[in-house]
């Protein structure tokens, strides 16, 4: 009987385990971005930025750019919490893959 209920509760806790953020951020990226930075993080022809290219290792300036724009890019400062911007660099990091 406690190895069923075990079981059940071992069941339980696998259903509602948490997306992994860059799955989140994909997410994000399909509803938000995806128009101007294309579906594969970058958009031929046009002057978006490459998203797969972007340092890995400047993460504040990803955050900042997103959410207070940059150039041709609107401020996504009231559109996106700061979790969405969070997985969303967690999805960029992937490049796509």
């Amino acid at each position: 009987m406690k190895l069923i209920a075990l079981t059940l509760l071992l069941a339980a806790a696998t259903a509602h385990a948490e997306v992994p953020l860059s799955e989140a951020g994909k997410s994000v990226y399909e509803n938000n971005c995806i128009t101007c930075h294309g579906p594969d993080m970058v958009n031929p022809g046009t002057v978006t930025y490459d998203l797969r290219k972007f340092p890995k290792d400047a993460k504040p300036r990803f955050l900042y750019s997103v959410m207070n724009g940059k150039g041709g890019m609107p401020a996504w400062k009231g559109t996106l919490k700061p979790e969405d911007v969070e997985a969303l660099w967690a999805y960029v990091l992937t490049e796509g893959k």
